[in-house]
């Protein structure tokens, strides 16, 4: 199979409508390394940005390449650092799960994924929702079926009688801001029946999806909301768990260049 050049990469990259944000990031890092001149390094980060707007690590993978005088080696060390993440973060998530832990999820998030089977013994069984629009609830279900983790289903609209049975409950974001988590748009009611249960709510997202909120706007990705920080019981990262303080001294050391930033008009 001949090798694809950047620009297919990116191009696939900016079309991939099922992958994680990490996924695409890692993938759109491979691209980025191969090009050549710098103004299509900018002009590819732009599309990135563009076509996935609430994906924090191609922001913060941007920012890497965009502020490094080898942009080739900026991206290789990028896709590095967010192909270690996972497993950071899913040995880190041993710190949210009780033992015999019953865990709620929305969507379908390899974080969440990866911490289920890293930490199976603790697991009684998983409550997805069918996370709709798209569905991909019931393929994750699936997933964690052949994993050896029992799974079922649940209607959206049942998270709240849901919560009542778990002990727990567990997402992944595509960016954190100071103020609050981005995820599929559903995760906001996961929240509130998790509080109204009296269980706890934890994101379970590496450092790279740390991102200022001015950056993304919820008119660009409709499918995406913002969960309040203070319906996070912790962000769970590749470094251990974060809470509110932490993220918005983290997000405010971060800076995102002017050419992705210049024209897009105030939140």
């Amino acid at each position: 199979m001949p090798r694809m050049d950047g620009w297919e990469i990116i191009r696939r990259a900016s079309g991939d409508g099922r992958s994680g944000a990490a996924e695409i990031a890692a993938r759109a890092a491979e691209g980025l390394a191969l090009l050549g001149a710098q103004r299509d390094v900018a002009r590819a980060c732009r599309h990135l940005v563009k076509a996935h707007p609430a994906m924090a690590p191609l922001w913060r993978l941007a920012a890497a390449t965009l502020g490094s005088k080898d942009h080739r080696d900026a991206a290789r060390r990028f896709g590095e650092r967010v192909a270690a993440e996972s497993e950071g973060v899913a040995r880190a998530a041993e710190w949210a799960l009780p033992r015999r832990a019953v865990v709620l999820t929305h969507s379908a998030s390899s974080n969440v994924f990866a911490a289920l089977t890293r930490h199976h013994g603790r697991i009684v069984r998983v409550l997805c929702t069918a996370s709709v629009p798209g569905g991909e609830g019931r393929a994750f279900a699936r997933r964690l079926t052949r994993a050896g983790i029992d799974a079922a289903v649940i209607p959206d609209a049942a998270v709240g009688r849901a919560s009542e049975d778990a002990s727990v409950a567990l997402v992944g974001a595509d960016a954190v801001t100071e103020d609050g988590a981005v995820n599929k748009v559903g995760t906001l009611l996961v929240a509130l029946a998790a509080q109204q249960a009296g269980i706890g709510f934890y994101v379970l997202a590496g450092t790279s999806k740390l991102l200022p909120a001015r950056a993304w706007r919820s008119e660009d990705a409709p499918l995406y909301e913002e969960t309040p920080l203070d319906l996070v019981d912790a962000l769970i990262t590749e470094r251990g768990p974060m809470g509110t303080a932490a993220i918005r001294r983290a997000v405010r050391r971060i800076e995102l260049p002017r050419a992705l930033t210049a024209r897009r008009a105030p939140r």
